[in-house]
């Protein structure tokens, strides 16, 4: 058994109107992330999924339940639960074109409050692990969108964090570095890295996620592997996920 590393408990995020009235974005949602663990929630606009992630990231507080990251109440004491966690954007943005990508790294660390001591070996290890260290001296503006994306990965990584939290790493791709980005989360998965994905692209989710959260009206209707979705959405087994899941997304919706 897998150790877990995050366990959400019962979380909850209601929203009032001007009439009092109130709006369960989040409603009682609890679910585990283990250890080498890759997890990806799933449901159309409005299900509350961006709501559960920037509550689990610290982005947003729930209105209540239970969030801890490595034992550690993320409620509590979010400075030290939050170290854990790395938030992967992604995109062209986030990185000072015109400075070195070793020199953007080490500027986030920094803000990520790693040690000075250890911010330049966390830096040169993030740039191996993603295959950009022999370009880490040249402008992030260079780059190209693949290069960029591992550059966004490096530096969720550079505080060596037990999870990552990747926001729709293959976005505006090519395909050859689509399957670069895959192959790399797949690497830090099988090195002990929890990882939430989520992803417009259902086929990242095919790939790479262990097992896959429905969400709907903030609730976790579903949760399995990819198989088990498409056996809950009674479609055939050789049927692909994006197709399952349209089968059962009408039922996911808000009413």
């Amino acid at each position: 058994m897998k150790n877990i590393v995050l366990s959400a408990k019962n979380v909850k995020r209601y929203y009032e109107n001007e009439n009092k009235e109130q709006f369960h974005a989040v409603d009682g949602i609890s679910f585990n992330l283990h250890r080498g663990e890759i997890i990806s929630f799933v449901g159309p606009n409005g299900a509350g999924k961006t709501t559960l992630l920037k509550s689990i990231s610290n982005y947003l507080l729930p209105t209540s339940g239970e969030i801890k990251i490595k034992g550690i109440d993320l409620l509590k004491n979010p400075r030290k639960a939050r170290s854990e966690l790395g938030v992967v954007f992604g995109g062209d943005r986030g990185f000072y074109n015109y400075a070195s990508a070793r020199a953007n790294l080490e500027f986030f660390a920094r803000l990520l409050n790693v040690k000075e001591k250890d911010v330049k070996n966390n830096v040169q290890e993030a740039l191996e692990i993603v295959n950009l260290a022999d370009v880490a001296d040249e402008n992030a503006a260079s780059y190209s969108k693949g290069m960029l994306q591992r550059l966004h990965i490096a530096r969720g990584l550079v505080s060596k964090p037990q999870i990552l939290m990747l926001d729709e790493p293959t976005a505006g791709l090519d395909v050859e570095s689509v399957m670069t980005v895959r192959k790399l989360i797949k690497t830090l998965a099988d090195e002990g890295r929890a990882i939430i994905l989520t992803s417009h692209n259902m086929a990242d989710i095919e790939n790479l996620a262990e097992k896959i959260y429905l969400i709907g009206s903030g609730k976790i209707h579903f949760s399995g592997t990819v198989n088990e979705i498409k056996k809950f959405a009674h479609v055939d087994a050789n049927t692909s996920l994006e197709e399952a899941y349209l089968a059962i997304a009408p039922t996911l919706k808000r009413k």
